[in-house]
């Protein structure tokens, strides 16, 4: 049994604490000690950590060097400029190698171009005076030469249109090939150029690389042998005068 005087020794902590310590199942004479004592213990730890927080301030603010003055800030910064450098010094060697190399790129591009615009412009004025020279009205119009000049089967078109309306002089609605068979099937444009363009299309996709001798019963029906001797007859005044000027000499072919 405890006494008065051993009751005036032992250490009591708050009421709060006391009562949260005898729900742990400690009795209550040992309770209020073990509740002073971990209250004690919160305490150091809270002064602890402000004792911590304060001297890591003020050696932030007093003690430590700045850090743009310190030895690691100095040492990044100088690793960070040499890395800068060494890009640089990298990229201009990549700009000194490919730079030859895109130029050259670039002027055979440009001569490529020139070159298939000359033969372009050579091609027009050839096609022109052979259209001229069959009285074809096709020559009146700078869009149908333009767009016989830009298509990837002129020599074939022109050829068609000789022995289908005598190279445009005997058309339906601008259809100077018969693209649709008969009326009311015979396709209608606006002007030549829709129809060549059209045209040019249709052989791509249908009759590409094919001869004059297969478009018999296919393009044509029921066709015939003069059908394709007019054909081939242009062709050969094509390739003889060179009109699609495929082969660029620096010298325009005249016409005979």
């Amino acid at each position: 049994m405890l006494t008065p005087l051993t009751k005036r020794k032992i250490k009591h902590g708050t009421k709060f604490v006391t009562q949260l310590v005898e729900a742990t199942g400690i009795p209550l004479g040992y309770a209020t000690s073990v509740a002073w004592f971990a209250e004690r213990m919160v305490l150091a730890g809270l002064c602890l950590a402000v004792l911590s927080f304060a001297a890591g301030a003020i050696f932030v603010l007093k003690l430590s060097e700045p850090i743009a003055d310190s030895n690691i800030y100095t040492q990044a910064e100088r690793r960070a400029v040499l890395a800068q450098d060494g890009v640089k010094v990298f990229s201009q060697q990549v700009i000194d190698v490919a730079s030859p190399v895109f130029g050259l790129f670039v002027k055979q591009h440009r001569e490529e171009r020139d070159i298939e615009a000359e033969r372009l412009v050579i091609r027009k004025q050839r096609l022109k005076a052979y259209l001229e020279n069959k009285r074809s009205p096709f020559a009146e119009e700078d869009a149908a030469i333009e767009a016989f000049a830009s298509s990837k089967n002129m020599k074939m078109m022109v050829a068609i249109s000789f022995v289908e309306s005598t190279f445009g002089q005997n058309c339906y609605y601008y259809n100077c090939s018969g693209i649709g068979g008969t009326p009311p099937s015979l396709r209608k444009y606006n002007g030549y150029a829709e129809w060549i363009k059209d045209f040019d299309s249709l052989l791509e996709r249908r009759y590409k690389d094919v001869p004059p001798e297969k478009f018999i019963g296919l393009y044509v029906q029921p066709g015939s042998p003069n059908w394709i001797y007019g054909v081939n007859q242009v062709i050969d005044e094509f390739e003889e005068l060179d009109i699609e000027a495929t082969s660029y000499t620096g010298e325009t072919k005249p016409l005979n």
